[in-house]
């Protein structure tokens, strides 16, 4: 990992007041008070270093002085930018009234200052979280075999850093083995979800539904090589969430569109949807009705009707013979060259 890069002008280490009164007395973990003290040490020499270096000076884990950063940049106290390759941790001033951390804030994903967790984090999470060991042997009965020590890692990451409630990590860990998808998938998904707040077994199911169906109705697309866009997404959260259709119902609208247009156009697809959402259509034996109810009026009607409508027949017609043809063309001559 990069050295940090850090934001301030000083030469030499001050220590505001409002930071030891209205700050050190409330701070969950006093480690959190020494990362920042020593790396404020460090800004003002110039001096930089990775999160590794922080860990080993000052004999803690390296997953604390994430979780430090994280905590410090929660209270306003510093600014995290940069990125991969040259992280920033810029130290801003303290205000008068300290801020105070919101309940249910969203985890925080660090991955400029994120190095990952050794086998010894990993071992003293372990030690000293029951709930960190029951998820781990909770895994690997879902795995039916022992987790590698990256799979560990990631579940740890998830648990400890991530901050996602075990009862969430299962259901995530359940789908991921049902459906054969790789521990790189099971973190960029658990990523999302800090990041979205999914916060219970109920939304993550929710959500696992929604993003099940996402593939699905690509496939009733024929489309089976490549993830939904965010533009399909927003087409296809607003039939799932907003109008509440059924997947059978789509499936019928995306086959008429194909039918239509030959190709997968979610645009026509919306078209179909929205109008029968206006209609209060929405399972398949409405949508039968409706289509009924449309052949019928759009069918030609019978021989005594289009007569009826029909303005050149709408009246007795007069059967001329030969004669009286040839009488009335020979009069319309005469009349002509008078």
């Amino acid at each position: 990992m990069s050295n940090i890069k850090f934001n301030i002008k000083r030469d030499h280490t001050v220590l505001d007041n409002r930071f030891i009164d209205d700050y050190m007395a409330d701070v969950p973990s006093w480690v959190y008070s020494l990362v920042y003290i020593y790396a404020l040490r460090c800004g003002s020499e110039g001096i930089s270093v990775d999160n590794s270096h922080i860990a080993k000076k000052l004999g803690i884990l390296e997953s604390d002085v994430i979780k430090a950063w994280k905590y410090w940049k929660d209270k306003g106290l510093v600014k995290l930018s940069g990125n991969k390759d040259e992280p920033v941790v810029e130290f801003l001033n303290i205000e008068n009234e300290p801020k105070q951390t919101q309940e249910k804030s969203i985890p925080l994903k660090i991955a400029d200052t994120k190095s990952g967790y050794s086998p010894r984090d990993i071992a003293e999470i372990l030690e000293n979280d029951k709930a960190a060991r029951e998820l781990l042997a909770i895994s690997e009965k879902l795995m039916a075999r022992p987790l590698t020590p990256k799979e560990s890692e990631i579940l740890m990451e998830m648990y400890d850093l991530m901050g996602l409630p075990m009862d969430v990590i299962i259901v995530l860990v359940t789908y991921c083995s049902n459906n054969n998808k790789p521990i790189r998938y099971m973190e960029k998904t658990a990523m999302d979800w800090a990041e979205r707040g999914i916060a219970t077994s109920e939304a993550a199911a929710d959500y696992l539904s929604i993003f099940t169906s996402y593939g699905k109705i690509l496939r009733f697309y024929g489309i089976t090589d490549r993830a939904p866009t965010s533009n399909d997404k927003k087409y296809m959260d607003k039939w799932i969430l907003d109008y509440k259709m059924p997947i059978d119902v789509i499936e019928i609208a995306c086959n008429k569109t194909i039918e239509n247009t030959g190709k997968a156009a979610l645009s026509y697809t919306d078209k179909i949807i929205e109008n029968w959402h206006k209609n209060n259509i929405n399972t398949v034996t409405a949508v039968k009705k409706a289509d009924s109810e449309f052949t019928a009026k759009a069918e030609p009607p019978g021989n005594g009707a289009a007569r009826r409508n029909n303005s050149f027949t709408d009246y007795d017609q007069k059967i001329y013979s030969d004669e009286e043809i040839k009488d009335i063309l020979a009069r319309k001559k005469a009349n002509k060259h008078e």
